[in-house]
């Protein structure tokens, strides 16, 4: 009996020695490769020790790796892994060169009250079991996330990129891919936490170091050639060659055309939960838009749809791709203060705006902060930029126009046959304040016989048939201080933002009066429908709580909550729109204007 109580007790202390040691067996975490060579690269996060593994454990991803601990920025769910039952697995991310260092860390559920903890499901707290160790690129300072823009001349292009030094920028460029024959040199700006003004941009745990923006302009461009560059500095290292078609030669108005690409309210997605605001519909537009810019005269549906209209159908090789715009109206990053969001961003548009220009307008989410100068009491301008400002866009971005304080804000550009004319709705534009007086000033001066089409942009739309909530009164000054600028000019198209739909009106006369014919007053098309997943419902008598009968107006021609882009051709007779769904790239709308 004795020898029997005697193995009894061994057992049970066996069992508990084998439970004390598999609870105290330590979590690992391991990161391949640990020094990763380029932008973007797989990396592969492995783990093994999870004694309970549970549906919401995680790994969560920092950077730089002396980042907070409770300030991830997202995570992937360990349950991705087939092995994760077992305790132990991989995943795997493409890792985006953001010129710092990374670290990761596996949290789960277990009670240990000694390790951090961090709270980002609801009823759950996460404990702190595993941290790797740093994993850094090859070249942090690495030059990148390209783009170009129009300057006032059709024979340059402007190249922005990001790198981490300041050291002096230059391009090669050439119609050559072999021989890189011309070269330039720019300027360098960046911007600190100082900037900000307000959190949670300026608070250490969301700002981050956006490194530096260079700036340089190609010159001398022969028309409608392709041109091979790459770009960097000493330090830095080089890029990758790409290649751009230059702007066709528009001399003779018998042969000017233009190919735009227009949207608003883009936003970007993560190769992970991102624990912060994520628009999902815009990597399914930017691949839509992608395969609008790639299809060659030959097999582009779009020049199809025109039928003979377009001027470069029998003068050019089918083969070739037609020379394309970008016009984003506001709303662009949706960083509001989260910094990191910005390369993220830009890296994904990178495919596209390296190779053809970028036109951007400033939105809510860009600069609206408690306190802005311009803020009546019938707006609603809040905290929308979540302390930016205005600066991040400030500084990424040059377009046309002033190099004032007014860079970025109101400024216009030619495009073959249009003339663009871009506002801001988040500064004062009542009559008699600078923006007023520059759009006024700008449309007069317009050239009817080289550009016959007058195209004005913001993001904040003067009609809608969404329900507009405490934007009335936003809708209703702007309406009744911009659109007699409509008539007493001429105006033939106003493309909008900020509301997260595509509507298209009748050509307004003025006040809700649509004209006999569409050539005769001004088409306003919302073009808000890129990425942003928020939206209102459709204006109605009696719409409670997102309820009721959708009321379609008389002046709305066509209107969808459906992703997409639209894209537009004009010649100095006709000018054709579509708006493009990002499902199966369907035409959901299409319209004629003609001169």
């Amino acid at each position: 009996m004795i020898k029997s109580l005697y193995c009894n007790v061994l057992i049970v202390l066996l069992i508990g020695l084998i439970g004390y040691i598999s609870a105290s067996s330590p979590t690992t975490i391991s990161v391949s490769p640990g020094l990763v060579e380029n932008s973007n690269d797989q990396v592969t996060i492995s783990w093994s020790g999870i004694v309970k593994p549970t549906i919401n454990d995680i790994v969560a991803i920092y950077s730089p790796s002396t980042a907070s601990v409770t300030h991830p920025w997202g995570y992937i769910k360990l349950s991705q892994s087939l092995s994760w039952k077992s305790g132990s697995g991989s995943v795997s991310l493409p890792l985006l060169n953001v010129r710092s260092d990374y670290i990761f860390r596996i949290w789960s559920p277990v009670v240990n009250s000694s390790s951090p903890q961090l709270k980002i499901f609801p009823n759950v707290t996460l404990t702190l079991l595993a941290t790797s160790i740093p994993v850094t690129f090859k070249n942090p300072n690495a030059p990148d996330k390209s783009y170009l823009a129009f300057t006032n001349s059709t024979s340059e292009m402007r190249l922005m990129w990001i790198s981490g030094s300041n050291d002096s920028p230059i391009c090669y460029y050439s119609s050559d891919p072999n021989s890189f024959s011309n070269s330039v040199t720019g300027i360098t700006v960046t911007y600190a936490i100082s900037d900000m003004c307000a959190s949670p941009a300026n608070d250490t745990n969301y700002f981050r170091d956006p490194g530096y923006i260079h700036d340089v302009v190609m010159t001398g461009l022969l028309p409608n050639t392709t041109y091979y560059y790459y770009f960097g500095s000493e330090n830095d290292g080089m890029s990758a060659i790409q290649s751009f078609l230059s702007q066709p030669d528009n001399s003779d108005p018998s042969n000017s055309e233009a190919f735009i690409i227009g949207f608003g309210d883009l936003g970007t997605t993560f190769p992970y939960t991102a624990l912060v605001e994520t628009q999902y519909p815009a990597s399914e537009t930017i691949a839509a838009i992608s395969q609008t810019i790639s299809a060659p005269y030959g097999s582009s549906p779009f020049v199809r749809a025109m039928g003979k209209q377009s001027n470069s159908i029998d003068r050019l090789d089918p083969s070739q791709t037609p020379f394309w715009s970008v016009h984003h109206i506001g709303d662009i990053s949706y960083a509001r203060g989260k910094a990191f969001i910005w390369d993220y961003f830009m890296d994904s548009m990178q495919p596209i705006v390296s190779k053809v220009p970028y036109m951007v307008s400033i939105g809510n989410h860009e600069y609206d902060f408690i306190g802005q100068p311009f803020a009546p009491s019938w707006s609603n301008y809040g905290s929308d930029s979540g302390g930016e400002c205005g600066v991040p866009y400030s500084k990424r971005f040059h377009m046309t126009g002033a190099e004032d304080s007014t860079r970025n804000l109101w400024f216009s550009y030619e495009n073959g046959p249009i003339h663009f004319t871009v506002m801001s709705a988040e500064h004062d534009f009542l009559p008699g304040s600078p923006q007023f007086e520059w759009l006024n000033n700008d449309l007069a001066s317009v050239d009817r016989e080289k550009t016959p089409w007058v195209i004005f942009s913001g993001h904040r739309p003067l009609y809608t048939s969404a329900l507009p909530e405490d934007s009335i009164g936003s809708i209703t000054a702007l309406r009744e201080a911009i659109e007699p600028l409509f008539q007493k000019y001429d105006v033939d198209m106003a493309l909008w933002g900020h509301v997260h739909i595509y509507e298209r009106t009748c050509g307004f006369i003025g006040n809700f009066t649509c004209a006999d014919n569409d050539n005769d007053g001004t088409v306003h098309v919302i073009i808000g429908m890129a990425g942003n997943t928020y939206s209102v419902p459709w204006e109605g008598s009696d719409i409670s709580s997102g309820n009721g009968h959708e009321d379609e107006p008389e002046w709305s021609i066509f209107r969808s909550i459906s992703y997409g882009h639209v894209r537009f051709y004009a010649n100095t007779t006709s000018l054709y729109f579509e708006f493009v769904g990002n499902h199966r790239s369907i035409v959901h709308d299409s319209f004629w204007l003609n001169k």
